[in-house]
């Protein structure tokens, strides 16, 4: 049996991506709804040990089981404990942060996000400084993470980000990331808003799979983004996201993460 939570144990559990919880040990509070990304609509918890956490979605047709273990809880795959823990308390979404998704709703259609068939919100300025109000109060937050959908364009949707981030940087001193599609001057307006972290995701670097699963973006425009964002926000302060099982290959990801990539200039 891993004691704890290993990132070997973390990896299996990611890639199974689901739980199976008796409802008697996982109250309400411990439970969040994702509203951004493959996710959204579905409803996940936290598991944290030692230096790792993992968010699983609740499934009762998991192969994972969530037991009851000494002072905490285990994950048990096919009768055999691989995992144990503690539930941890999602702030807001996520634990220790509050994570916000400031437009719940999309013009584009990947193929991996049910965003736009949910029609969802665009929250006012208001409403997402009372969800991080909400979020401190309880428990301590270390960072504010946003991301958004794009309601109208990706202008006017950075025009709204910049606005909402501005706003949040008055009020907190706390770091603050963004996740959004790229214009031409996101990273610059951005940064002079407050946010000290940008997300531009590239979600596959295989361009042929990129355009079938991501129609109206641009692969080569995002990968620029993230070039030039590195030299306003500075190393380690710019990051992307990968879909893994889009039928790319091993060696399409491990080009694109190490930039070795034909596309990387």
């Amino acid at each position: 049996m891993h004691r704890g939570l290993t990132a070997e144990t973390k990896a299996l559990l990611i890639s199974i991506g689901s739980g199976d919880v008796d409802p008697s040990l996982l109250p309400d509070d411990l439970k969040t709804v994702a509203t951004a990304g493959p996710g959204a609509g579905g409803t996940s918890f936290f598991i944290h040990a030692g230096q790792h956490r993992v968010r699983l979605a609740l499934n009762k047709e998991s192969s994972l089981k969530i037991i009851p273990w000494r002072d905490g809880i285990a994950v048990q795959k096919e009768g055999r404990i691989i995992a144990y823990g503690k539930f941890e308390l999602p702030l807001c979404h996520c634990p220790e942060q509050a994570y916000i998704t400031v437009s719940e709703r999309c013009i584009f259609d990947c193929k991996f996000c049910p965003v736009p068939l949910l029609h969802g919100q665009v929250k006012t300025i208001d409403e997402i400084i009372a969800m991080v109000e909400n979020a401190a109060a309880r428990g301590t937050i270390k960072a504010i993470s946003l991301t958004s959908g794009v309601a109208e364009s990706p202008e006017k949707e950075v025009e709204y980000m910049v606005r909402v981030v501005r706003a949040l940087a008055q009020r907190y001193d706390l770091p603050l990331g963004v996740s959004v599609y790229p214009t031409e001057t996101s990273s610059e307006d951005l940064k002079a808003a407050g946010a000290c972290e940008i997300k531009y995701n590239v979600e596959t670097m295989d361009p042929e799979i990129f355009r079938k699963v991501c129609p109206g973006l641009s692969l080569e425009y995002i990968l620029f983004a993230l070039e030039k964002a590195v030299g306003i926000f500075g190393k380690n302060h710019v990051s992307s996201n990968f879909i893994i099982g889009l039928g790319e290959t091993d060696e399409c990801v491990e080009e694109g993460v190490d930039g070795r990539s034909p596309l990387i200039h």
